[in-house]
């Protein structure tokens, strides 16, 4: 079965190919870049949505649920390999959560385009999504997961029966990259890298100087 791709909305890829084209116009390439971009070698995959999940969600042992949609990202493909990603801000009509509930209304912008190594980890998770036995028997749609506070970006193949995450990059908690996870087992693993992210957090706030107050 194939992974599958939601709808952008209508007009996104357009957007995100006048965004880039003003850029790279502009600047000629990005900082740090390592691969020179050509417009007219230049080609984008289908889009994919990057969902959100806050600290304060995975202290309360929620994942998914908590999940919102914050973009749409996609692969920047040259001479037919990916070499870069660009992300465009959630949809104009509105953001949507993990449950499809939808936000304030936003128009579509260029977030970023970025080379680094996020694009080829997704190549490599997406490879190693397509070897799994549930993908060939079922269809799931493909997102991208983010925990900033924890340092997680994982693939989330969205099913009719159950999700699986891909962790890519160099995981935290003990989680191994391109390999398939159950939302349990990633909230497991997550768990104490969360607590303990909070009590850094609490012991900085403790010790932040506070502003005096001005004297009347």
């Amino acid at each position: 079965m194939p992974i599958t791709s939601r709808s952008a909305p209508r007009g996104a890829s357009a957007r995100l190919v006048a965004h880039v084209t003003d850029l790279l116009r502009e600047k000629k390439t990005l900082p740090g870049a390592r691969i020179e971009m050509q417009l007219e070698k230049m080609s984008h995959s289908e889009p994919h949505p990057v969902y959100y999940v806050p600290l304060d969600a995975l202290l309360e042992g929620k994942l998914l649920a908590a999940a919102t949609q914050t973009s749409w990202r996609y692969l920047l493909v040259q001479d037919d390999a990916p070499i870069a990603e660009a992300e465009l801000s959630a949809s104009g009509k509105g953001a949507k959560n993990a449950k499809g509930r939808r936000g304030a209304v936003r128009p579509l912008a260029l977030l970023g385009v970025s080379q680094g190594p996020f694009t080829a980890a997704t190549i490599d998770a997406l490879h190693a999504a397509e070897r799994l036995p549930n993908v060939a028997a079922a269809d799931y749609e493909l997102r991208l997961l983010k925990v900033p506070a924890v340092y997680l970006a994982a693939l989330w193949l969205h099913g009719a029966a159950d999700d699986i995450l891909i962790p890519m990059g160099n995981p935290p908690g003990g989680l191994r990259k391109n390999r398939p996870y159950s939302e349990k087992q990633v909230l497991r693993a997550l768990k104490p890298v969360a607590e303990r992210t909070q009590q850094f957090h609490d012991a900085y706030e403790a010790k932040r100087p506070r502003p005096r107050r001005k004297q009347s």
